[in-house]
């Protein structure tokens, strides 16, 4: 790896993945998610695009990692998708990571924020060459 690639800035009205690679307490807190979603939107401009383990809960999720790094590929391979925000951070994200293909991450470099346990994705992606930001979970931070 040469240099590293930062992907492009988020603009109003990009659609953004929401994705929960490591747990989701969005299932049990359905208000606060949906306020979350609601700010992506009003406040920031940005149409919120829910993968399915956004609606998965934390006992799912545990039991299919492929699942959550499907997600994941899937968002950042999406050419209308211009970011990628975790729900939230959890636990045993570490272990979905074996499920990723870096060559469609590596190929398509998008935003990523996350924060918590999603450092665990941050990390894999530094390897790869992209920066991440820290921050800006849905459930906890908008």
């Amino acid at each position: 790896m040469s240099e590293f690639v930062v992907p492009p800035a988020l603009e109003r009205g990009d659609r953004v993945a929401v994705v929960a690679p490591a747990s989701n307490r969005a299932t049990e807190y359905r208000h606060v998610y949906e306020l979350g979603l609601e700010r992506l939107r009003e406040v920031f401009d940005l149409e919120p695009v829910e993968f399915p383990t956004a609606s998965r809960d934390s006992d799912y999720l545990y039991d299919h990692p492929e699942e959550r790094a499907r997600d994941v590929m899937d968002a950042f391979a999406d050419p209308d998708i211009s970011g990628v925000v975790t729900v939230i951070g959890g636990f045993d994200q570490i272990r979905m990571l074996k499920h990723l293909d870096p060559e469609v991450l590596r190929e398509n470099p998008t935003r990523f924020y996350g924060i918590s346990d999603n450092t665990n994705l941050a990390c894999y992606l530094w390897n790869l060459g992209i920066v991440s930001f820290y921050g800006g979970t849905v459930l906890t931070d908008l």
